[in-house]
């Protein structure tokens, strides 16, 4: 493959890459593993959770450990013995970049490396802001500010039913691959998404810093730069070697072009001294020596000056239009490579790229105008871009100081909140406006998230009391842009307050149309229970479940009504759907506690007791299934652990703040059913 390398070897042509082909093989059974694990999926119904760094996220704002989570912990500690052999040999964005430098290369193009020295650095920026940042926040910052649930506690999850609900849809992919993959090797050089827009790079660079594994040279180097000619890292292998003996450069990903096409065996892969030994001064001072014919596109005001447009480019359009932080990270790249050249062209007489001159002897050409026009287009765009989304940003800020919870908001005799909290409510509102699409009153360019600030202003109208203005724009909404599941909840939970004799057909009208909607039904099967009876309630669960028999959801809501205000018979049915959830999900501590109490319901106490043990083997935290064991430990004659069972939950129960009155605790019902409170839609999206 071809290479933006710009030193010109010496000393013959240039061998085609051995490992190459080897690399391309290895990478495509990647692709084919990946494949198959999604087909798994399809015909199985359930797999393993994607096996994908950015699953990761959940597990540092959640504590839910992943496999993509350990996966990247092993792909680290891999980098840091090995050096970058996952980047080079696994990663199907390398894939992705090395096919289309190679598709460029049928066309005479060889993409010219971007040389920055502090775009470099945004990769790493993006890993802390992405894995480490929401850690801070949550136990540093939180605490102070408020604004989060407590830390929930370590759990596992390694197996998933959605596969795709953390990726993007086709819609996303599409643009991705054409942006992170074509562009960014066409404008940035091979190799360019990893070098200015890959977060997990960002933690994958300075961990082979540490490797002892590294490419290193003999005494039989003739500085040829046939190596630096193969490599599609941007490495300048023939000076790094000549400078400290060994490539230092954080970005080399052991693909081992450069010792294959060797021609006189100089370079190979050994161990020895990091790259981390070499002290740093040294680096500075060897490279500027040796590595003249590779001097910095960008000079010291230029770095500062396009490393802060990068970040403003990355905040102007991640969120804005629910870009993923790797695909906003890649535009935000090309966008800032694309804004340099029409500075140059502005700068210089003389600019061309590839092939095409821009600028000639001071004279724009065509291709030059063409191209100052589009940035400049771009740029407007990302302020345009950039503004509304700042109005959402200030949106979500004041919509989150409104703590009054749903379930007082939708009910019988609320009485409007004290003065700060509906000036939060009200400015929320002014912002959400200013946020929404130009077409609808606000600044934003396109039509995102209407829907979704459709229902958070319902919201906060709602919390000012104003249930019919808040009834009228939903309907109004749902006119012009259709109706979803959640737009459909928030009017259902306005209605109730505007009129609530006619919810129930409100229900069934849109269920009638939408017979899959999980969420709504389960709504109207908690509105039966609260206000009409537990047998409607139970009815309508059970339309739900032959709607959507193989759903979980639909399954576990008969089985708690059955086992709540069933009979005997109903009871035993409850115990059976819920054994089929556990065969769905078997480490369910709660479906565990279901099926206990309804095999104590129907006198089936020694399979009750197996079940409570399974669910406290899982979740032996909570205060409640502590005391219902407990219960049902007394039931079958166990008063010593029965005793200890409730210490226990007595224990657990004042670790988390429960009321004490003298030396007793207050312990509420451990076998009350919770009904799911009312909630207005989906949650807000989390700032960029």
């Amino acid at each position: 493959m071809t290479s933006g390398a710009s030193a010109a070897p010496a000393g013959g042509p240039v061998a085609k890459s051995r490992m190459e082909k080897r690399r391309f093989i290895v990478l495509l059974i990647v692709q084919t593993l990946m494949i198959v694990h999604v087909i798994q999926w399809l015909i199985m119904g359930t797999t393993v959770a994607p096996i994908e760094p950015s699953e990761s996220i959940q597990t540092v704002r959640e504590g839910v450990i992943t496999v993509g989570f350990i996966f990247f912990l092993l792909a680290i500690g891999s980098t840091l013995i090995l050096g970058r052999f996952f980047c080079g040999w696994g990663c199907h964005v390398i894939l992705l970049q090395d096919f289309c430098g190679r598709l460029l290369a049928r066309f005479g193009l060889r993409p010219k490396p971007f040389r920055s020295r502090l775009l470099v650095w945004m990769p790493l920026a993006l890993a802390l802001y992405m894995f480490v940042w929401p850690v801070a926040y949550r136990f540093l910052v939180a605490p102070w500010v408020g604004g989060l649930s407590p830390w929930p506690g370590w759990s596992w999850e390694v197996t998933t039913e959605n596969f795709w609900v953390t990726f993007p849809g086709l819609a996303m992919s599409i643009p991705f691959l054409l942006i992170c993959g074509f562009l960014t090797v066409y404008l940035l050089g091979m190799k360019g998404y990893c070098t200015y827009a890959c977060p997990y790079g960002g933690f994958f660079a300075p961990a082979e810093q540490v490797s002892p594994v590294r490419i290193r040279v003999n005494d039989d180097c003739e500085h040829c730069g046939h190596c630096t000619a193969v490599c599609t890292s941007n490495v300048r292998v023939h000076e790094e070697v000549e400078a400290f003996g060994m490539v230092v450069d954080p970005g080399c990903m052991k693909c081992m072009d450069c010792v294959s096409v060797c021609p006189n065996d100089a370079l190979s892969l050994g161990l020895g001294r990091p790259a981390i030994s070499v002290d740093a001064v040294e680096k500075a001072e060897k490279a500027e020596k040796t590595n003249a014919g590779s001097r910095y596109d960008l000079s010291w005001p230029e770095e500062i000056v396009f490393a802060l447009l990068a970040v403003g480019l990355l905040f102007s359009i991640r969120g804005a239009y629910a870009l993923p932080l790797l695909f906003a990270s890649g535009v935000a790249a090309c966008a800032t490579w694309i804004t340099w050249k029409a500075w140059r062209m502005l700068r210089d007489p003389n600019v061309s790229f590839h092939r095409m001159a821009l600028r000639r002897d001071g004279r724009y050409r065509p291709g030059g105008i063409g191209f100052l026009a589009f940035a400049a287009l771009m740029l407007g765009f990302a302020a345009w871009t950039g503004a509304a989304n700042f109005a959402a940003q200030m949106a979500f800020r004041y919509d989150e100081k409104v703590m009054t919870p749903p379930g007082i908001v939708f009910t019988s005799g609320y009485v409007v909140p004290e003065a700060a909290v509906a000036a939060n409510a009200e400015a929320s509102l002014k912002w959400y406006r200013r946020a929404s699409f130009i077409g609808d009153g606000g600044w934003s360019p396109i039509p995102a998230y209407r829907q979704m600030f459709a229902v958070r202003e319902a919201w906060l109208q709602s919390v000012q009391g104003r249930f019919k203005p808040a009834m009228a724009e939903l309907d109004d909404t749902i006119e012009r842009l259709g109706i979803n599941e959640d737009l459909a909840m928030a009017r259902s939970r306005i209605l109730r307050m505007v009129d609530p004799t006619q919810v129930d057909a409100w229900y069934g009208k849109v269920l009638e149309e939408h017979p899959t909607w999980m969420l709504l039904r389960d709504e109207r099967v908690m509105w039966r229970l609260e206000e009409m009876t537990p047998q409607s309630a139970i009815a309508e669960a059970r339309v739900g479940l032959a709607a959507m028999p193989d759903e979980l959801l639909p399954k576990r809501r008969l089985a708690v009504l059955l086992v709540d205000h069933g009979n005997q018979s109903e009871i035993a049915e409850s115990a059976d759907l819920t054994e089929a959830t556990l065969q769905v999900e078997p480490e369910n501590p709660n479906a565990w506690r279901a099926l206990a109490l309804a095999r104590a319901k129907t006198g089936d106490f020694e399979r009750a007791e197996a079940a409570m043990r399974e669910a406290i083997r899982l979740a032996g935290g909570d205060w409640r299934l502590r005391h219902q064991f407990a219960l049902l430990l007394n039931e079958r004659m166990k008063r010593a652990e029965a005793e200890a069972e409730l210490a226990e939950s007595i224990r657990l129960w004042e670790l988390a703040g429960g009321e004490v009155i003298g030396d007793r605790p207050v312990l509420p019902d451990p076998f009350a059913t919770t009904p799911l409170g009312p909630q207005m839609g989906p949650e807000r999206p989390s700032s960029p």
